[in-house]
């Protein structure tokens, strides 16, 4: 009986290591899985980092307040009608006129800086696949 108990409590201590091993195993597959979704998440904030700094490097590049508070309001709030875009300028600068807004909106798309989009009335937004040169 002596050296069959030793072989049961042999084979018990592997099992338990099996049982560790195991578990290690999961627990790592889990940390695999977790630093997969991190790596996504860091790209997606890289690229809206990416993103944000194009705008003001735009807004630096406009001549006027009312053009930089043009490209800011359409970064931040999407596109936007020009009377949704008056408005949000007004919250930025206090004053805009619709004509005016309009006007530089035209300049800025010739420009390159933003674009027109489908949607009701003039929608416009920031042109993120322009290339910035100084």
């Amino acid at each position: 009986m002596g050296e069959l108990d030793e072989i049961k409590e042999l084979l018990f201590k592997i099992i338990e290591r099996l049982d560790r091993l195991e578990s290690r195993m999961e627990s790592a597959e889990a940390d695999l899985r977790s630093l997969e979704v991190y790596k996504s998440l860091l790209r997606a904030y890289a690229s809206i980092l990416g993103s944000v700094a194009k705008v003001e490097r735009m807004a630096q590049l406009v001549t006027g307040d009312i053009d930089r508070s043009i490209i800011r309001a359409l970064a931040t709030k999407g596109p936007l009608n020009i009377s949704q875009l008056t408005e949000e300028v007004r919250k930025l600068r206090g004053s805009a006129s619709r004509r005016i807004i309009s006007e530089r909106l035209r300049i800025l798309e010739e420009k390159g800086f933003v674009e027109r989009v489908d949607g009701r009335g003039k929608v416009y937004r920031v042109k993120l696949g322009v290339e910035i040169n100084d």
